[in-house]
């Protein structure tokens, strides 16, 4: 009998490992699935009040994910238009006009131009190749999305059957317990999800006519950009706005640069700290900086792109515990 009940655990435990030797390639998939859930999870719920789960979540599906896929691939091809578009030339001529600007004529004496001409063109050739090598990956990647949204789909549709799983395997002297650090988790994903996303989309819209107001070229290339680094605390949307600022100082079109400061420090900056984000974030479960800047740029310098998803899936699960432990003990 007890020769059987070890065989039976063995069979199990290698059953258990070839699955997840099976899934293991694609754990960016299924972390990618649970961010888009997320950040689709109003917009089903605002639909299940008048449709059934299956349509509201096609809809949540089609009006949010859809859209985001779409400006990543864009984004994909606006920066490979450009890269292949450009000439290495007209940026060594940029540089070299740079180099004269009074302020920096002194690096003209100390600056071998031959060496940076040859190293230009090399990280030009490198970029190019980079990005043409991964679009021969094109194929796989859109199975990989196409997996996405079949698990997004059915995450949100079933997605209240997975806590109710959770419980019955949980014993029942931790029953309680669980259901308080599911709460948690619920609303760190929220907060790193929902939140920062919904707040990173804002202010890239309102980049966007911000670049438009003022006739900056790839406008909506810079939005995207600007959003992207909104959901990083220490880079922050001013990255962007700044940089062109100063790409416009040395442009000499002073009155330009200082109405693009002036309207990234006000509507990009000012106000989604102290107007939007007070109205979205839940300040009982709210995720310190520190934790969000491991979750959105640590995590995606260590593990690659797969860390946007990963890192904040793990931050959230442990910031959870920290706070499930607090509130056990404190009940």
């Amino acid at each position: 009998m007890d020769e059987f009940r070890i065989i039976r655990k063995g069979i199990i435990l290698l059953l258990f490992l070839g699955f997840i030797y099976m899934l293991y390639p694609f754990l960016d998939t299924f972390a990618y699935a649970v961010v888009f859930v997320y950040m689709a999870l109003p917009i089903y719920k605002f639909c299940n009040r008048f449709l059934n789960k299956t349509l509201s979540a096609i809809v949540a599906i089609l009006f949010y994910i859809v859209p985001i896929i779409l400006v990543g691939i864009y984004f994909i091809f606006t920066v490979v238009n450009i890269l292949l578009n450009t000439n290495p030339d007209s940026i060594l001529s940029f540089l070299d006009s740079i180099l004269k600007y009074q302020y920096f004529s002194y690096i003209n004496t100390i600056v071998n131009k031959e060496l940076i001409t040859e190293y230009s063109k090399a990280i030009f050739t490198f970029l190019v190749n980079f990005i043409t090598q991964r679009l021969l990956d094109f194929g796989y990647l859109i199975i990989k999305i196409i997996i996405v949204l079949f698990l997004t789909f059915y995450f949100l549709r079933d997605g209240d059957k997975i806590k109710e799983l959770c419980l019955d395997l949980t014993p029942p002297y931790y029953k309680e317990s669980m259901n308080i650090y599911l709460y948690y988790l619920h609303q760190s994903y929220k907060n790193l999800f929902i939140t920062n996303v919904n707040i990173s989309i804002i202010i890239g819209i309102l980049a966007y006519i911000g670049y438009k107001i003022f006739s900056i070229p790839n406008s909506e290339l810079l939005a995207i950009l600007t959003g992207i680094f909104a959901l990083l605390p220490i880079v922050g949307s001013w990255t962007v706005y700044v940089l062109l600022s100063i790409y416009y100082i040395l442009l000499g079109e002073y009155y330009k640069a200082l109405a693009i400061f002036i309207y990234g420090q006000i509507f990009l900056s000012l106000a989604p700290d102290f107007i939007i984000r007070p109205y979205l974030v839940n300040k009982e479960t709210d995720i310190h900086p520190v934790l969000v800047v491991i979750a959105f740029l640590i995590a995606p310098l260590t593990l690659g792109i797969v860390g946007f998803a990963v890192g904040p899936i793990v931050v959230g699960a442990l910031y959870a515990y920290y706070l499930a432990k607090y509130k056990y003990k404190r009940i």
